[in-house]
């Protein structure tokens, strides 16, 4: 693909991105619940807009395109979207979330640098040259830093579901993964182009204008994309589409939780007795209420004495009550997925895996060599 093509390319590409960012944000913005996770998004996509009217410009500009302020604001813009994307998704997570102070200065780099970039034309001060600046910066230190902190939350926020609920999850924010993976990638092939173009006298504008411009426009595009089909934005927010926010436990306050063989005892017996685990839907603050062990000391006692999350936890006796009914023939009246769901699984795909993972074998294995 030649070069002029591609710029004819990329700018519908930005136009269209920028138009749907912008209907996106106002959508979010007009929603009578708004929460956290709402206008944070709603922020990513304002700021989307104004990078793609930028660029826009940029591109149909036969040089170095430059306005005052609004130049300086679109370099300092991509120092807001790592911090936005991870307030987003703590927001998405998390329960009880709240936007104090503590959370405001993921925001300071942003006014800092800007305030740099702009201090030519407030106060006739040359501290930075604004053309390009910003990008060793943003690729260096912030961007890297916040991604990968998504990533861990994410990583986290997947470990506490399954220590909470003895299901899995048909939001577990798998998109939202894959879109900082994609995210890190841009941040790779800009750096990568940025740095060759620095120690290189000849500029390869390949590396370092269309090409990462062109990758940015599709990861736009997909993200408003992704956005509009993943989130409640268009669709109403249900118990199957919305994730469910979890109350992270804090490090030092586990630490100091102490559990007795007592404990531990109450807890199988509950299960045992009671048969909890029939429970298709059957989550830790369930299970606490019926034992009358305290969720934290059930973590405590699953994650330390155990060594097992919630779901694992559950889901062995589960697979106890498929093996005990398949013994006593009950797959002569009864298909092997039937007793599996009358045994608490819920899913078909999740009970074989499970099956398998205990058994090291298949339902239909394990049913043939009785």
């Amino acid at each position: 693909m030649t070069i002029p093509m591609l710029v004819n390319l990329m700018q519908y590409l930005f136009v269209i991105s920028g138009a749907f960012s912008a209907l996106l944000s106002l959508l979010l913005l007009r929603k009578k619940d708004k929460k956290y996770e709402h206008l944070f998004l709603a922020a990513i996509f304002i700021l989307i807009t104004i990078n793609s009217i930028f660029v826009f410009n940029f591109f149909d500009s036969q040089s170095f395109y430059y306005k005052a302020f609004f130049s300086e604001l679109n370099y300092a813009i991509p120092l807001l979207y790592p911090p936005l994307l991870y307030l987003y998704t703590k927001s998405l997570t998390r329960d009880n979330f709240k936007f104090d102070i503590k959370e405001s200065w993921h925001f300071l780099p942003f006014l800092f640098f800007f305030l740099i970039l702009v201090s030519p034309i407030l106060f006739g001060w040359v501290l930075l040259d604004s053309k390009h600046v910003g990008y060793p910066f943003i690729k260096l230190f912030i961007t890297p830093f916040y991604l990968f902190a998504t990533l861990q939350l994410l990583k986290k926020y997947r470990e506490e579901l399954l220590n909470a609920y003895s299901y899995e999850q048909k939001v577990n924010l798998l998109w939202l993964s894959w879109i900082t993976i994609v995210a890190i990638l841009l941040w790779i092939l800009a750096l990568s182009g940025f740095i060759y173009n620095e120690f290189n006298t000849t500029h390869k504008t390949w590396l370092y204008d269309y090409y990462v411009l062109s990758f940015l426009g599709v990861f736009l595009f997909i993200l408003t994309y992704i956005a509009a089909t993943r989130t409640d934005i268009f669709r109403v927010a249900t118990e199957d589409n919305t994730p469910k926010k979890i109350s992270f436990p804090k490090q030092t306050n586990e630490q100091s939780i102490t559990t007795n063989h007592v404990d531990i005892e109450q807890l199988k017996k509950t299960m045992a007795e009671k048969k909890l685990y029939l429970d298709p839907l059957l989550s830790i603050n369930k299970l606490s209420t019926e034992s009358g062990i305290p969720t934290y000391r059930i973590s405590k006692i699953l994650n330390a004495d155990l060594s097992q999350s919630f779901y694992d936890f559950v889901n062995n006796y589960r697979v106890e009550e498929v093996k005990r009914r398949l013994k006593n023939g009950d797959s002569k009246n009864l298909s092997i997925l039937g007793i599996a769901q009358e045994s608490g699984f819920n899913s078909k795909a999740s009970f074989n895996r499970v099956f398998k993972k205990i058994t090291n074998q298949t339902p239909s294995q394990y049913l043939k060599n009785l």
